[in-house]
């Protein structure tokens, strides 16, 4: 008995440790996605907050897709609180999954980088894979309020630092707040 107990706890430690089962300890599911890979997106009610160009092939290989908050949302909902590099105090970022927004784009085999440009035109090329290697958010909200521009908002990118280990030298820069459009490359 003691042995078998010995056994699962190791191999459920070796299961946390692995990245693709402690990035879902990380964050709490807010709503299940509606809008999955292979779906059209629909027309927006509402105006855009985001704008995606490059390699992608959803909508028949539109050029441009749009998002509005409620088509965003529609892919799922996601939280977690992390201790903002900015801020300087735990934050709660509520969004959708960089991972799950790019596989309803459908981005084109080979596409290695994300262009991120904000409002402000600051603008930075962030590696794909890192969004498939954590959990970023695309967050809308933050402490549970909806992101306005004067408050770096619509949207920012929000990595899992109290989850994972990251050079903040280096990713600071990519928490990008008051996003404006995506281009895959």
């Amino acid at each position: 008995m003691l042995r078998t107990f010995k056994l699962t706890f190791l191999m459920a430690l070796l299961l946390v440790g692995s990245g693709a089962c402690r990035s879902k300890l990380v964050y709490t599911v807010i709503s299940d996605g509606q809008l999955a890979a292979g779906d059209d997106i629909p027309p927006l009610n509402n105006p855009p907050i985001l704008t995606v160009s490059g390699r992608i092939d959803a909508n028949d290989n539109a050029e441009v897709i749009e998002f509005d908050v409620a088509t965003l949302e529609s892919l799922g909902v996601v939280e977690y609180t992390v201790q903002d590099p900015f801020e300087d105090r735990p934050i709660t970022y509520r969004g959708v999954l960089m991972s799950d927004l790019l596989d309803v784009l459908q981005i084109e085999d080979g596409a290695t980088t994300l262009e991120v440009l904000a409002l402000n035109d600051y603008q930075i090329d962030v590696p794909i894979e890192e969004m498939y290697e954590y959990p970023v958010i695309f967050a809308m909200m933050a402490d549970g309020q909806y992101m306005q521009p004067s408050d770096l908002g619509p949207a920012m990118l929000v990595y899992p630092y109290d989850h994972f280990r990251f050079d903040r030298a280096e990713y600071n820069s990519r928490w990008v707040w008051q996003i404006a459009s995506l281009t895959v490359r």
